[in-house]
């Protein structure tokens, strides 16, 4: 017969309960700790039977519901939380697959699910031990592609298990230390962890095992299982002092520096350094190496003691490595701006036979002023000779053409003959000049870190050196020297720690001013040069040095006395001005090349850069850089902004 004795806290008694039932329906029993723990139960139609709880001492709320949660387990039920904060009171066969979530606490007795991540251990293993922990209701399952098991048990048995996880999956490796004497360390760490694999694939204890080489003292460092470890260690050092004797000669292969650069130092370095004496028999001073080079697989051939080849191997170690590469871009700005004026008078006056009018006349040189004594000779001698050709004739003719020819600017005058036969004279002329120029280059260069480059963008004059003549002035010899004019870079690239770049700079910018008169064939030439080293950050534009000529010339011709008369005076003159003013400024830009990623966008950058200079030149906005250069390098054109493919109407 069914008993029930507890007491309600709506009656003013304690909030701690005795519960005392014997035989007591289940479903009452639900329904009084509902009362007294305030909680929602939902209860499954297949909870059914009898339950007997016996407490000596007062529960409190929390103390009811942890009892209830047991005597529910103890006859196969079980209470699910749900999101809305009631349980769900079901049969233990159909609660797995809704244990309490990971992140809800819960009683020892509740159902819950738990990851347990293994670090040493394997899934398969550890499943083989966790199984026969879990609760015949539970779950134990693994996931693929995670080293992690998945379960589904009372809360209580589940701490248990995860206890139980820890004590064995724990690392069973150990660290060895093992130091080389006559074998490298990287070629040693191959062998060992072949020799690992051979035996891992034997007794599965391969998992945990690791070989590490450290060039610098020459050593290997294994990590593993204690008996793999037991069992390599007497092979290495019998590998090790097998290589002894077989240590003499080696062939090292370098993969970035070529072998002609290094073999200087490493010589250098074997005559300084003290090594082992040789063998018996051999000859040779102890420590001394001999070096070969090999050209045609980059290698070097060492022959020397064991201890001497480690020390060389560990500096071209350290030595051969792969060299960054720095774009160095320049921009040279040239901005000139020149003018000139000339004005002059010229006059001649001359009296004819027997008569009193004294000769006179004024004559300025100048580039572009005609000669009026020339002209007037000519006039003269013409009427003189009664139109007869003299040479005198046909040079004075020849003067004064060529003076009118080389005239610019404004020219005026007049001339004429009295009757008494005096000849008068006069010419005018004047000039004003102005010349602008605007030069832009733009040269870049690509060399590797501390490799001096130089690239040269002009042409060749000739300059000559030396000339002779034979015996009685005959069989003239002149001797010329080719000289470059024109843009010319040449830097060296240092990088620095912290990406800032060193540079030795010469940049020269040279053209042809003209020759140096109009009776010499011989050339000026203008030269602007900058030679400095600098620092600058990567990517960093700096201006390397600048020039701001402004040269003004004035030249004033006159007859003494007669140019000093104020006003009449400037009938007596010739008057030049000039002026130049010259603004040169370089720029330049050093950028690291550190993978190929910045070498394709660089160069990316620079064939864009061009196949737009063409598209816009080309007029019909095609541009055939890209299919050009498909078809002779034998690539794909380098993509463009948007994607497209560089040049259109290149092959697909």
């Amino acid at each position: 017969m069914a008993q029930s004795a507890t007491q309600n806290p709506s009656q003013g008694q304690s909030p701690n309960q005795v519960l005392n039932l014997r035989e007591a329906d289940i479903r009452a029993f639900i329904g009084d700790v509902s009362i007294l723990t305030g909680k929602t139960f939902v209860v499954d139609p297949r909870v059914q039977g009898k339950v007997t709880v016996i407490s000596q001492t007062a529960l409190s709320p929390d103390d009811v519901f942890d009892l209830f949660l047991s005597t529910l387990r103890a006859n196969g039920f079980t209470a699910l939380p749900t999101s809305g904060g009631a349980y769900r009171v079901v049969p233990e066969e159909s609660a797995a697959q809704d244990a309490a979530p990971l992140d809800q606490p819960a009683s020892g007795d509740q159902l819950i699910t738990e990851v347990i991540h293994l670090r040493f251990v394997d899934v398969n293993t550890a499943l083989q031990m966790i199984q026969p922990l879990v609760n015949r209701q539970g779950r134990v399952v693994t996931t693929r592609g995670t080293n992690a098991v998945i379960v589904v048990d009372y809360a209580s048995n589940v701490r248990r298990i995860r206890q139980v996880v820890a004590t064995f999956d724990r690392d069973p490796s150990t660290v060895s230390i093992i130091t080389l004497r006559n074998t490298s360390a990287e070629q040693m760490a191959r062998v060992v962890s072949d020799l690992a694999k051979a035996q891992g694939d034997a007794n599965n204890a391969l998992s945990n095992f690791t070989v590490v080489p450290l060039e610098g003292s020459n050593s290997i460092v294994l990590r593993g299982p204690p008996e793999l470890l037991k069992m390599l260690e007497p092979v290495i050092d019998k590998l090790d002092s097998q290589g002894a004797s077989t240590a003499d000669t080696k062939v090292v292969h370098l993969k970035y520096v070529a072998a002609e650069e290094l073999l200087p130092l490493l010589e250098r370095i074997s005559a300084l350094t003290k090594g082992s004496p040789p063998k018996d028999g051999a000859g040779g001073q102890p420590g001394r190496a001999t070096i070969a080079v090999h050209s045609g697989t980059n290698a070097l051939v060492i022959n020397a003691s064991p201890d001497v080849q480690q020390e060389l191997s560990e500096v071209i170690r350290q030595i051969d490595i792969p060299r960054l590469q720095v774009l160095v871009e320049a921009i040279i700005v040239e901005v000139s701006d020149s003018a000139a004026k000339q004005l002059g008078v010229q006059y001649i006056l001359s009296g004819g036979r027997g008569s009193q009018v004294p000769f006179s006349a004024t004559n300025f040189p100048g580039d572009i002023s005609p000669s009026i004594l020339a002209a007037t000779g000519a006039v003269v001698l013409d009427r003189e000779t009664q139109g007869e050709d003299t040479d005198a004739l046909k040079a004075l003719q020849g003067l004064a053409v060529d003076s009118l020819l080389g005239t610019a600017g404004f020219l005026g005058g007049f001339a004429g003959q009295s009757s008494n036969g005096t000849i008068f004279g006069v010419i005018l002329n004047a000039l004003k000049r102005d010349i602008g120029s605007n030069v832009l280059s733009t040269p870049s260069i690509m060399t590797m870190d501390n490799q001096a480059a130089s690239i040269l963008v002009g042409r060749e004059i000739p300059i000559t050196t030396g000339e002779a003549l034979g015996s009685n002035n005959t069989n003239p010899f002149r001797t010329i020297e080719r000289k470059d004019v024109g843009i010319k870079l040449e830097v060296k690239p240092q990088i620095n720690e912290g990406e800032s770049i060193k540079l030795s700079i010469r940049q020269e910018v040279s053209s042809v001013l003209g020759p140096v008169s109009a009776q010499s064939s011989e050339l000026v030439t203008n030269k602007r040069e900058i030679e400095t080293t600098v620092m600058a950050d990567n990517g960093q534009i700096v201006v390397l040095g600048g020039l701001i000529e402004d040269d003004e010339q004035i030249s004033l011709d006159k007859v003494p006395l007669l140019g000093d008369i104020p006003v009449l005076g400037r009938l007596f003159q010739n008057e030049s001005k000039s002026r130049r003013r010259t603004n040169l400024m370089v720029f330049l830009r050093p950028t690291i090349i550190n993978n190929a990623r910045d070498l394709r966008a660089v160069t990316e950058r620079k064939f864009n850069y061009m196949q737009s200079e063409q598209m816009r030149s080309s007029g019909d906005g095609n541009a055939r850089l890209g299919e050009f250069a498909n078809e002779i390098l034998g690539a794909d054109p380098i993509p463009a902004p948007g994607g497209e493919a560089a040049g259109r109407g290149a092959p697909k």
